[in-house]
């Protein structure tokens, strides 16, 4: 009877087996296209964020991370949950609005850039050498030498103000267009509002006067 038993085991774990694996012409890839180290610090992000739900330091670059990995979805999961506590932060109105952009939805995209170009305009000013300033290496999660208070408006400089006004500006041209359906027209909105730029090429010193043989 037991070895009766052992072998239905054996069979079922068999099928099961046959069953969960990909057939040979599938490609099986990682849920994150991230390096090794990027993957490591996703896992201690989403750690340290399971002890600490409200370190919005931690959480905006975990949805970075998620960004550059092509995981809108999760990148939108991910900094959707600060937004009871940092509405009022034009950073996670930013993601936002990159991460519905990356999922072709104009309209939400172009509302969340339109929220976010409004709390860095009425923020106060960065700080000299603060999250603004020049990027610094590394550090563990919720390290932040200007800590964020709930509710508060983030300082915002002048670099992502910048970068905040040519997101809304391209976003506004293609807020009515189907991306998915019209791909070929919004590139042709997007490209319309560019304007290419040129710039002179610098001139080299000028050669110097040959000197003058002497007489003898």
């Amino acid at each position: 009877m037991r070895v009766t038993r052992v072998l239905d085991i054996l069979v079922l774990l068999l099928l099961g087996t046959l069953v969960v694996m990909p057939r040979p012409s599938v490609t099986v890839k990682p849920a994150l296209a991230l390096g090794p180290e990027r993957r490591e610090r996703v896992a201690e992000l989403q750690a340290h964020l399971l002890g600490t739900p409200g370190d919005l330091t931690a959480r905006l670059e975990l949805a970075d991370l998620f960004l550059d990995a092509h995981r809108p979805d999760w990148a939108l999961a991910t900094v959707n949950r600060a937004l009871p506590q940092y509405d009022a932060d034009y950073r996670v109105h930013s993601t936002r609005a990159v991460a519905y952009a990356d999922r072709f939805e104009a309209a939400p995209a172009f509302q969340a850039a339109t929220r976010a170009l409004e709390l860095c305009e009425a923020g106060p000013p960065a700080q000299p050498g603060g999250r603004e300033a020049a990027a610094s290496p590394p550090r563990p999660p919720g390290a932040d030498d200007h800590p964020q208070a709930p509710g508060a408006p983030a300082p915002c400089g002048e670099a992502p103000r910048a970068r905040l006004q040519l997101l809304h500006d391209t976003l506004e041209r293609v807020k009515g267009i189907d991306m998915r359906e019209n791909p070929a027209l919004a590139k042709d909105r997007i490209f319309e509002g560019l304007h290419p730029t040129w710039i002179k090429k610098p001139r080299g010193p000028a050669p110097a006067a040959p000197i003058p043989a002497a007489r003898p």
